[in-house]
Formats: structure tokens, sequence, C-alpha cells
């Protein structure tokens, strides 16, 4: 008597895909301008000095800035859903002409995203959402950390039709973007920062005509 081993699922599934990509970059930047903040509370700083005068800010040229980094992404498509993982991770800093280093105080938060996709209807409704997490560059001593939570979904009416929605900062996060932040760096510190949007809800249908 012959008995047959049932055979294993397997795993990934044959329609199942798997992309990954990454990337490093290293540059390097001559006579690099980039804005500078006076005091108007110091009266050395360049800056008109007197009670209720703003902060200044004045572009200046440094002999050179260095920009390193990572950015990652890995996505699976299982058909009836994906899960993606992406990062990127921007480091910089300025060096003047005397050879003195400073972190720079505008650049990208370093961010890390998970996303949740899930295909209903034959494929033609996504839904899903994403946690973005957001750290603050060391230069920048303003900026904190935050976390956003994305959601989104769009349906493929037909092949000449689509609506797509987005609901981002789902918890109204109150959070400003290091880019648009800046410090006096002088007692006492005034700060300005633009704060970004909070609930954003999006939108948008597409339509095609022709071929």
């Amino acid at each position: 008597m012959l008995f047959a081993r049932p055979s294993r699922p397997q795993f990934p599934n044959p329609g199942d895909a798997f992309r990954f990509k990454a990337a490093y970059f290293n540059n390097d930047v001559e006579d690099y301008i980039a804005d500078v903040t006076l005091s108007a509370f110091d009266p050395t700083s360049g800056c008109p000095f007197g009670p209720g005068i703003p902060i200044c800010v004045q572009y200046q040229n440094f002999a050179k800035a260095k920009f390193n980094g990572f950015e990652m992404e890995a996505v699976y498509d299982a058909g009836w859903g994906y899960a993606g993982l992406s990062a990127s991770i921007v480091d910089g800093h300025t060096i003047s002409y005397d050879g003195e280093r400073a972190e720079l105080l505008t650049i990208p938060s370093s961010q890390v995203t998970a996303q949740l996709g899930l295909r209903f209807l034959e494929d033609k409704l996504t839904v899903g959402g994403e946690v973005q997490y957001n750290g603050k560059p060391k230069g920048n001593p303003i900026a904190d950390d935050y976390t956003l939570v994305n959601v989104f979904a769009s349906y493929q009416a037909s092949d000449n039709f689509k609506i797509d929605f987005r609901a981002d900062n789902l918890f109204d996060v109150k959070y400003a973007n290091p880019l648009n932040i800046t410090t006096s760096g002088q007692p006492p510190e005034p700060v300005f920062a633009a704060y970004e949007p909070g609930v954003t809800l999006k939108l948008a249908a597409t339509m095609r005509f022709g071929g």
C-alpha cells in the first residue's frame, strides 16, 4: 500500500511579487549658500538692534556643505493586498571658510513609513493606511519627532474613470516641518515655526477620454 504525503502550500504564492530598492548618496557642494539667522538681541550680529525688532535672516556663503543619506523601499504584493516599508535618512553639515563645521538646521526629517493596502471587488477597490514616523534632524534644536497616520482609498470604476480619496494626519497632530523652522540661537530664543495642516481630506476623480 502506498501513502501520499500531502503537499504544502507554496510560500510565497506563485502570483506574489516582492520589490526592493535602495540607494546611498554622499554629495559635496562647493560655495554653498544657506540662510543664517541673526539675532536682534545681539548688537554685533548685523541685525538692527532694539526692542521689538524681529529676527533677521541673511544668506551667507560657506566653503562647502556635505550631504549624505540612505533611502530604501520594500513592497510585498500578494494580489489581494500588499505591505510596504520605506525609510529615508538624511544628514548634512556646512564647513565655513575658517574650517568650522556646523550641522545644517534645515534638512528633511528622517522618515520611516509602513503601509498596508487591501483590494476588493475584483481589485477595483483598494483601501489602506500608513503610519509615518519622522525623526528631527540632529542639527535642529527646535524641531520635534512626530508620527502621522494617513488612510486612503481608490476605486477604478472603469478603464477610463477612477476615484481617489485620502485623509492625511488623521489624528490631527500638531507638527512643523524642520525646513520651515528657524531660531536665533541667542537668549531669549525666539522660534518661528510654520505649522503644517491638521486633518486634510482629499478627493479626486480622473476621467480619460480617447484611446
